[in-house]
């Protein structure tokens, strides 16, 4: 006997998991939960497991680690024919027979749309998250409608300005010419101070010498 999880049939005898008819999008995350339903069910405990899902790592508050499903042994999803795209998102979705999790169906297009690094985020406060037919379903995205284009256009002008800037030789960044002259003078004095600089006491009785000497000849 057939198992039913909303949008989901899971027919046991030939280890297919049947989509409704009219549903073009199936989220990893619900259809996870509905596979835990059919395994722990009267009728799901006497045949083989359907599948296992990995992922759900914390990252951090509100932060988790997108979730891989992975369809064992013959098990597949099935999508009513048809003539549009089916899409499956939320996640990954593996295994089926030879690697393939969705069966073939007349006239449907099967779009799985995996992601190596996948990571989901759960918005705080009231209202709900989006599903994945909600955002296939959005006629624009917000950053290529509106006025955001413009935005960007400013944006990548702007950068472009100060990266011209940075790109320039070093010598011209300097708006006054160094005072090489005088830079060479100050180099030619200490050039002459020795490497150990006398102690401050024999320096002091040298510069007494040197006055006296100067107060004697005069």
């Amino acid at each position: 006997m057939p198992y039913y999880v909303e949008p989901f049939t899971f027919r046991f005898t030939d280890s297919t998991i049947l989509v409704d008819s009219g549903i073009t999008d199936v989220d990893c995350y619900t259809l996870y939960d509905a596979i835990k339903l059919a395994q722990s069910s009267e009728e799901g405990i006497i045949y083989e497991r359907i599948g296992k899902g990995s992922g759900l790592n914390d990252l951090g508050p509100g932060v988790q680690v997108g979730i891989t499903v992975e369809l064992l042994g013959a098990w597949n999803i099935y999508f009513e024919p048809g003539n549009y795209v089916a899409r499956v998102a939320g996640g990954n979705l593996v295994g089926g027979p030879g690697g393939d999790p969705v069966a073939y169906s007349p006239g449907v297009q099967a779009l799985l749309i995996q992601s190596a690094n996948s990571t989901v985020v759960t918005a705080g406060g009231g209202g709900g998250g989006s599903s994945a037919a909600d955002i296939w379903a959005y006629p624009t995205r917000t950053l290529s409608s509106g006025g955001n284009s413009s935005v960007a256009t400013a944006v990548r002008s702007n950068m472009e300005t100060e990266l011209q800037r940075i790109d320039v030789a070093i010598s011209s960044r300097n708006a006054v010419a160094p005072d090489n002259a005088n830079i060479a003078a100050i180099k030619a004095k200490t050039d002459n101070l020795p490497a150990d600089p006398a102690k401050e006491e024999t320096a002091q009785k040298a510069v007494d010498a040197a006055n006296l000497a100067v107060a004697v000849s005069s």
